[in-house]
């Protein structure tokens, strides 16, 4: 964090390769139901197949959007909406691991943070993800929030301990 701030966005060239996998799902989805006449049972499961690329495209401009400023006192996220919590006022986190295959070690990791006002969800194609999440464990520590297994496990995937006794490690 240089000035105490951390700027971030995500990864640009991920989001190119959601962009393109949106566009081919759209392209063959949408593409015969409009303009191929199948039958109807085919249209509609064709177009609900495109209403999900679809989706799935305006998440990826929704991230291509999203800016995280981090600093000391607050982390805030800005995409179309603003959200931003205080550490201080965190009261709960959650680090989930989704794979892409079952038993797969590839995949993303999703950090939720919570505080009295706001919820923030951030996912592992985020360029500082690592610096985020370091700097989440240290206030999980001050603040005595309890973590459920899975998260202490994907914390500790990451190089971050949560022992109450190796606090240190984690500054």
């Amino acid at each position: 964090m240089t000035d105490g701030i951390l700027h971030s966005r995500y990864d640009r060239r991920m989001l190119l390769a959601d962009f393109a996998r949106s566009a081919a799902g759209l392209f063959f989805t949408l593409g015969p139901a409009l303009f191929l006449n199948p039958i109807p049972i085919l249209f509609w499961i064709f177009l609900a197949a495109g209403m999900l690329f679809l989706a799935f495209g305006v998440k990826t401009v929704q991230k291509w959007m999203t800016r995280v400023e981090m600093t000391a006192e607050t982390l805030t996220v800005t995409s179309p909406i603003t959200a931003s919590l205080t550490w201080k006022g965190l009261q709960s986190a959650k680090l989930r691991f989704y794979a892409t295959r079952r038993k797969s070690r590839k995949g993303w990791m999703q950090l939720t943070l919570k505080d009295g006002h706001s919820r923030i969800v951030l996912d592992s194609a985020l360029e500082d993800f690592d610096t985020v999440a370091k700097y989440a464990a240290r206030w999980i520590l001050e603040k005595r929030i309890d973590l459920d297994i899975p998260s202490r496990e994907n914390f500790l995937a990451l190089g971050i301990r949560l022992d109450r006794n190796t606090e240190s490690e984690n500054q």
